[in-house]
Protein backbone atom coordinates (compact mmCIF):
# COMPACT_ATOMS: atom_id res chain seq x y z
CA UNK A 1 0.00 0.00 0.00
CA UNK A 2 1.35 3.75 -1.11
CA UNK A 3 1.71 6.09 1.46
CA UNK A 4 -1.39 7.63 0.74
CA UNK A 5 -3.47 5.34 -0.01
CA UNK A 6 -6.24 3.74 2.13
CA UNK A 7 -6.80 -0.02 3.91
CA UNK A 8 -8.94 -2.85 3.21
CA UNK A 9 -12.81 -2.74 3.90
CA UNK A 10 -13.12 -3.13 7.49
CA UNK A 11 -9.33 -2.44 8.42
CA UNK A 12 -9.64 -0.61 12.41
CA UNK A 13 -7.51 2.15 10.68
CA UNK A 14 -8.13 2.54 7.40
CA UNK A 15 -6.78 5.68 7.13
CA UNK A 16 -3.19 5.42 7.77
CA UNK A 17 -1.01 6.87 10.72
CA UNK A 18 0.37 9.79 8.46
CA UNK A 19 -2.19 10.75 7.72
CA UNK A 20 -3.82 11.63 10.99
CA UNK A 21 -0.84 13.67 11.96
CA UNK A 22 -0.11 17.27 10.34
CA UNK A 23 3.22 17.18 8.28
CA UNK A 24 6.03 19.11 9.95
CA UNK A 25 9.29 19.11 9.67
CA UNK A 26 12.03 17.88 12.60
CA UNK A 27 15.37 17.93 13.95
CA UNK A 28 16.18 14.29 13.85
CA UNK A 29 19.16 12.35 15.03
CA UNK A 30 20.11 9.10 13.41
CA UNK A 31 22.72 6.46 14.95
CA UNK A 32 24.15 4.11 12.80
CA UNK A 33 23.37 6.01 9.62
CA UNK A 34 26.01 5.19 8.04
CA UNK A 35 24.91 1.79 7.94
CA UNK A 36 22.27 -0.07 5.28
CA UNK A 37 18.65 0.98 7.06
CA UNK A 38 19.97 4.22 8.45
CA UNK A 39 21.42 5.32 5.44
CA UNK A 40 18.21 4.75 3.96
CA UNK A 41 16.30 6.56 6.60
CA UNK A 42 18.51 9.37 6.51
CA UNK A 43 17.09 9.72 2.60
CA UNK A 44 13.75 9.35 3.69
CA UNK A 45 13.68 12.25 5.96
CA UNK A 46 15.63 14.61 4.16
CA UNK A 47 12.95 14.14 1.26
CA UNK A 48 10.25 14.60 3.65
CA UNK A 49 11.45 18.06 4.96
CA UNK A 50 13.41 17.06 7.97
CA UNK A 51 16.83 18.79 9.37
CA UNK A 52 18.66 15.29 9.63
CA UNK A 53 21.53 14.74 12.19
CA UNK A 54 23.23 11.61 11.23
CA UNK A 55 26.07 10.02 13.67
CA UNK A 56 28.76 7.81 12.56
CA UNK A 57 31.25 6.16 14.98
CA UNK A 58 35.13 7.61 14.45
CA UNK A 59 36.48 5.98 11.33
CA UNK A 60 33.52 4.12 9.44
CA UNK A 61 33.48 3.99 6.06
CA UNK A 62 30.38 6.57 5.08
CA UNK A 63 30.29 5.53 0.99
CA UNK A 64 26.65 4.36 1.52
CA UNK A 65 25.86 8.64 2.55
CA UNK A 66 28.49 10.36 0.85
CA UNK A 67 26.39 11.44 -2.24
CA UNK A 68 24.16 13.60 0.61
CA UNK A 69 26.86 14.80 2.64
CA UNK A 70 25.98 17.94 1.91
CA UNK A 71 22.28 17.70 2.86
CA UNK A 72 22.91 16.33 6.65
CA UNK A 73 25.29 17.57 9.24
CA UNK A 74 27.52 14.62 10.61
CA UNK A 75 28.81 13.67 13.79
CA UNK A 76 31.28 11.34 14.27
CA UNK A 77 30.50 9.78 18.07
CA UNK A 78 31.59 6.59 20.00
CA UNK A 79 28.40 5.45 21.16
CA UNK A 80 29.87 4.42 24.48
CA UNK A 81 31.71 7.45 24.84
CA UNK A 82 28.63 8.80 27.87
CA UNK A 83 30.23 11.78 28.41
CA UNK A 84 30.40 12.73 24.36
CA UNK A 85 27.09 11.58 23.71
CA UNK A 86 25.62 14.16 26.36
CA UNK A 87 27.15 16.76 24.50
CA UNK A 88 25.98 15.62 21.29
CA UNK A 89 22.29 15.08 22.22
CA UNK A 90 22.40 18.96 23.87
CA UNK A 91 24.43 20.25 20.99
CA UNK A 92 21.82 19.32 18.33
CA UNK A 93 18.75 19.68 20.15
CA UNK A 94 16.57 16.87 18.45
CA UNK A 95 13.11 16.66 18.26
CA UNK A 96 13.35 12.55 17.35
CA UNK A 97 15.85 9.92 17.86
CA UNK A 98 16.04 7.05 15.37
CA UNK A 99 18.51 4.67 17.35
CA UNK A 100 19.98 2.46 14.72
CA UNK A 101 23.72 1.95 15.44
CA UNK A 102 24.31 -2.09 16.18
CA UNK A 103 27.04 -4.66 16.08
CA UNK A 104 26.82 -8.23 15.72
CA UNK A 105 23.94 -8.39 12.91
CA UNK A 106 26.91 -9.29 10.39
CA UNK A 107 28.37 -13.42 10.73
CA UNK A 108 31.71 -11.40 10.46
CA UNK A 109 31.11 -8.85 13.99
CA UNK A 110 31.81 -11.85 16.77
CA UNK A 111 32.95 -9.87 19.46
CA UNK A 112 31.11 -10.63 22.22
CA UNK A 113 31.96 -7.86 24.31
CA UNK A 114 31.40 -4.68 21.34
CA UNK A 115 28.23 -6.17 20.77
CA UNK A 116 26.80 -6.14 24.56
CA UNK A 117 28.55 -2.79 24.56
CA UNK A 118 26.81 -1.17 21.48
CA UNK A 119 23.59 -2.66 21.44
CA UNK A 120 22.85 -2.80 25.72
CA UNK A 121 25.25 -0.69 27.29
CA UNK A 122 24.86 2.03 24.57
CA UNK A 123 21.52 2.14 23.87
CA UNK A 124 20.88 2.46 27.68
CA UNK A 125 22.36 5.71 28.01
CA UNK A 126 20.11 7.04 24.97
CA UNK A 127 17.47 5.30 26.63
CA UNK A 128 17.46 7.13 29.89
CA UNK A 129 17.91 10.22 28.19
CA UNK A 130 14.76 9.79 26.19
CA UNK A 131 13.53 8.82 29.50
CA UNK A 132 14.69 12.43 30.97
CA UNK A 133 12.72 14.29 28.43
CA UNK A 134 16.15 14.71 25.89
CA UNK A 135 13.27 14.02 23.33
CA UNK A 136 9.63 14.03 21.71
CA UNK A 137 10.64 10.27 20.56
CA UNK A 138 12.76 7.43 20.76
CA UNK A 139 12.37 4.76 18.34
CA UNK A 140 14.92 1.96 18.26
CA UNK A 141 15.49 -0.64 15.93
CA UNK A 142 14.86 -4.26 17.30
CA UNK A 143 15.06 -7.70 15.68
CA UNK A 144 12.82 -10.80 15.11
CA UNK A 145 16.17 -12.63 15.94
CA UNK A 146 14.62 -12.05 19.70
CA UNK A 147 11.95 -14.58 19.59
CA UNK A 148 14.04 -17.48 19.17
CA UNK A 149 13.70 -20.51 17.53
CA UNK A 150 9.63 -20.56 16.48
CA UNK A 151 7.53 -22.75 14.35
CA UNK A 152 4.95 -20.00 13.86
CA UNK A 153 5.01 -16.14 13.05
CA UNK A 154 6.00 -14.72 16.09
CA UNK A 155 3.42 -12.37 17.71
CA UNK A 156 5.28 -9.12 19.84
CA UNK A 157 3.17 -10.56 22.89
CA UNK A 158 4.97 -13.68 23.04
CA UNK A 159 7.72 -14.46 25.48
CA UNK A 160 11.53 -14.23 24.03
CA UNK A 161 14.08 -16.85 24.07
CA UNK A 162 17.16 -15.10 22.47
CA UNK A 163 20.10 -17.19 21.22
CA UNK A 164 23.28 -15.87 20.75
CA UNK A 165 25.05 -12.77 21.93
CA UNK A 166 23.54 -10.72 19.06
CA UNK A 167 19.97 -11.60 19.77
CA UNK A 168 20.39 -11.38 23.90
CA UNK A 169 21.67 -8.10 23.43
CA UNK A 170 19.05 -6.88 21.17
CA UNK A 171 16.36 -8.39 23.64
CA UNK A 172 17.71 -6.99 26.78
CA UNK A 173 17.89 -3.32 25.06
CA UNK A 174 14.00 -4.10 24.10
CA UNK A 175 13.26 -4.93 27.49
CA UNK A 176 15.55 -1.99 29.12
CA UNK A 177 13.50 0.72 26.62
CA UNK A 178 9.84 -0.59 27.09
CA UNK A 179 11.05 -0.45 31.36
CA UNK A 180 12.04 3.10 31.37
CA UNK A 181 8.77 3.96 28.58
CA UNK A 182 6.14 2.72 30.99
CA UNK A 183 8.09 4.01 34.51
CA UNK A 184 9.32 7.81 32.76
CA UNK A 185 5.68 8.60 30.80
CA UNK A 186 8.45 8.43 27.60
CA UNK A 187 7.41 7.78 23.84
CA UNK A 188 9.88 5.16 23.03
CA UNK A 189 9.22 2.69 20.74
CA UNK A 190 10.86 -0.64 19.45
CA UNK A 191 10.67 -2.08 15.87
CA UNK A 192 11.19 -5.92 15.34
CA UNK A 193 12.67 -5.72 12.17
CA UNK A 194 12.81 -9.12 9.83
CA UNK A 195 14.85 -9.51 6.79
CA UNK A 196 14.81 -5.67 5.22
CA UNK A 197 16.65 -5.52 1.71
CA UNK A 198 16.89 -2.85 -0.68
CA UNK A 199 19.27 -0.18 -2.17
CA UNK A 200 22.98 -0.07 -0.04
CA UNK A 201 22.32 -3.21 1.28
CA UNK A 202 25.86 -4.65 2.61
CA UNK A 203 27.10 -6.58 -0.55
CA UNK A 204 28.12 -9.63 0.91
CA UNK A 205 24.02 -9.96 2.10
CA UNK A 206 22.11 -12.79 -0.20
CA UNK A 207 19.50 -10.51 -1.89
CA UNK A 208 22.29 -7.86 -4.04
CA UNK A 209 24.37 -11.27 -4.12
CA UNK A 210 21.23 -12.57 -6.15
CA UNK A 211 20.92 -8.82 -7.79
CA UNK A 212 24.71 -8.68 -9.43
CA UNK A 213 25.13 -12.68 -10.00
CA UNK A 214 21.90 -12.39 -11.92
CA UNK A 215 22.70 -9.34 -14.18
CA UNK A 216 24.94 -11.29 -15.31
CA UNK A 217 22.84 -14.24 -15.55
CA UNK A 218 24.54 -16.17 -13.02
CA UNK A 219 23.30 -17.15 -9.67
CA UNK A 220 25.43 -17.47 -6.30
CA UNK A 221 26.93 -19.55 -3.78
CA UNK A 222 23.49 -21.01 -1.66
CA UNK A 223 22.91 -22.40 1.40
CA UNK A 224 20.26 -25.02 2.22
CA UNK A 225 17.16 -24.12 -0.23
CA UNK A 226 14.82 -24.84 2.61
CA UNK A 227 15.89 -21.90 4.84
CA UNK A 228 13.10 -19.30 5.52
CA UNK A 229 13.00 -15.88 6.08
CA UNK A 230 10.36 -12.78 6.38
CA UNK A 231 11.90 -10.37 4.08
CA UNK A 232 10.77 -6.57 4.00
CA UNK A 233 11.80 -3.50 1.57
CA UNK A 234 13.43 -0.79 3.35
CA UNK A 235 11.66 1.88 2.12
CA UNK A 236 8.72 -0.24 4.16
CA UNK A 237 11.06 0.06 7.03
CA UNK A 238 11.56 3.90 7.13
CA UNK A 239 8.00 4.47 6.97
CA UNK A 240 7.53 2.19 9.65
CA UNK A 241 10.00 4.72 11.89
CA UNK A 242 8.61 7.61 10.90
CA UNK A 243 4.57 6.07 11.95
CA UNK A 244 6.16 5.41 14.89
CA UNK A 245 7.77 8.81 15.98
CA UNK A 246 4.91 10.55 14.91
CA UNK A 247 2.47 7.98 16.84
CA UNK A 248 2.71 9.78 20.42
CA UNK A 249 -1.27 7.99 21.08
CA UNK A 250 0.80 4.66 21.57
CA UNK A 251 1.07 2.61 24.96
CA UNK A 252 4.40 3.48 26.51
CA UNK A 253 6.98 1.25 25.61
CA UNK A 254 4.97 -0.33 22.36
CA UNK A 255 6.92 -3.13 20.29
CA UNK A 256 6.29 -3.56 16.83
CA UNK A 257 7.17 -6.40 14.11
CA UNK A 258 8.43 -5.18 10.89
CA UNK A 259 7.73 -7.55 7.92
CA UNK A 260 5.95 -8.68 5.40
CA UNK A 261 4.66 -11.47 7.31
CA UNK A 262 5.13 -14.09 4.68
CA UNK A 263 7.53 -16.90 4.86
CA UNK A 264 9.47 -17.31 1.58
CA UNK A 265 12.19 -20.31 1.19
CA UNK A 266 15.47 -19.57 0.01
CA UNK A 267 14.09 -21.92 -2.71
CA UNK A 268 11.56 -19.80 -3.64
CA UNK A 269 13.31 -16.65 -3.77
CA UNK A 270 15.80 -18.39 -6.15
CA UNK A 271 13.00 -19.28 -8.52
CA UNK A 272 11.39 -15.48 -8.49
CA UNK A 273 15.29 -13.91 -9.22
CA UNK A 274 15.52 -16.48 -12.29
CA UNK A 275 12.22 -16.01 -13.44
CA UNK A 276 13.16 -12.11 -13.02
CA UNK A 277 16.33 -12.32 -14.52
CA UNK A 278 16.32 -14.36 -17.26
CA UNK A 279 19.20 -16.87 -15.43
CA UNK A 280 19.06 -20.55 -17.05
CA UNK A 281 22.13 -21.65 -14.72
CA UNK A 282 20.84 -24.05 -12.09
CA UNK A 283 20.95 -23.45 -8.09
CA UNK A 284 23.60 -24.84 -6.45
CA UNK A 285 22.82 -25.97 -2.88
CA UNK A 286 24.58 -26.20 -0.20
CA UNK A 287 27.26 -24.50 -1.69
CA UNK A 288 27.93 -21.91 1.11
CA UNK A 289 28.28 -22.75 4.67
CA UNK A 290 24.94 -22.27 6.69
CA UNK A 291 25.26 -19.33 9.46
CA UNK A 292 24.08 -20.43 12.96
CA UNK A 293 20.92 -18.40 12.09
CA UNK A 294 19.77 -20.33 9.14
CA UNK A 295 17.72 -22.75 11.23
CA UNK A 296 15.31 -20.42 12.10
CA UNK A 297 11.84 -19.71 11.04
CA UNK A 298 12.63 -15.35 11.29
CA UNK A 299 8.66 -14.68 10.47
CA UNK A 300 7.06 -12.15 12.34
CA UNK A 301 3.01 -11.47 13.11
CA UNK A 302 2.17 -7.62 11.72
CA UNK A 303 -1.36 -7.51 12.78
CA UNK A 304 0.19 -5.21 15.27
CA UNK A 305 1.97 -2.34 13.38
CA UNK A 306 -1.51 -2.82 10.81
CA UNK A 307 -3.39 -1.86 13.95
CA UNK A 308 -1.68 0.56 15.80
CA UNK A 309 0.44 2.01 13.49
CA UNK A 310 -1.72 1.89 10.14
CA UNK A 311 1.21 0.38 8.57
CA UNK A 312 1.67 -2.56 6.23
CA UNK A 313 4.66 -3.00 3.58
CA UNK A 314 3.74 -1.70 0.39
CA UNK A 315 6.29 -3.77 -2.24
CA UNK A 316 5.69 -7.46 -2.63
CA UNK A 317 8.58 -9.13 -2.80
CA UNK A 318 9.13 -9.54 -6.80
CA UNK A 319 8.37 -5.62 -7.03
CA UNK A 320 10.92 -4.72 -4.11
CA UNK A 321 13.77 -7.45 -6.24
CA UNK A 322 13.11 -5.89 -9.07
CA UNK A 323 13.53 -2.22 -7.26
CA UNK A 324 16.80 -3.30 -6.31
CA UNK A 325 18.07 -4.62 -9.52
CA UNK A 326 16.56 -1.45 -11.27
CA UNK A 327 18.88 0.64 -8.44
CA UNK A 328 21.86 -1.40 -9.38
CA UNK A 329 21.64 -0.78 -13.31
CA UNK A 330 21.28 3.00 -12.78
CA UNK A 331 24.17 3.27 -9.67
CA UNK A 332 27.16 2.66 -11.86
CA UNK A 333 29.51 3.49 -8.69
CA UNK A 334 27.68 1.41 -6.30
CA UNK A 335 27.68 -1.49 -9.30
CA UNK A 336 31.39 -0.96 -9.03
CA UNK A 337 31.43 -1.48 -5.19
CA UNK A 338 29.46 -4.31 -5.28
CA UNK A 339 31.22 -6.46 -7.97
CA UNK A 340 34.62 -5.54 -6.49
CA UNK A 341 33.41 -7.19 -3.10
CA UNK A 342 31.61 -10.19 -4.89
CA UNK A 343 34.60 -10.97 -6.90
CA UNK A 344 32.48 -10.35 -10.10
CA UNK A 345 33.96 -9.07 -13.29
CA UNK A 346 33.07 -5.58 -14.15
CA UNK A 347 32.61 -5.96 -17.91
Amino acid sequence: MSRGAVGPPGDPLAVPALERFPPSARRVLVTGASGFVGANLCRWLLRDGHSVHAVVRPGTDTWRIEEIRGDITLHRLELRDAEAVRTTIGAVRADWLFHLAAHGAYSRQTDTAAIFATNTDATAGLVDLAGAGAFEAFVQAGSTAEYGFKDHPARESEPVAPLGSYAISKAAATRYARTVSMERGAHIVTLRLSTAYGPWEDPYRLMPALAMFGLRRRLPPLTDPKTVRDFVFVDDVCEAFVRAARATHLKHGSIFNIGSGTPTSLAELVDLARGELAIDEQPRWSTMAPRTWDTMLCVADCARSRRRLGWRPSRGLAEGFRALVDWLERNSRARARYARSMGIPLG
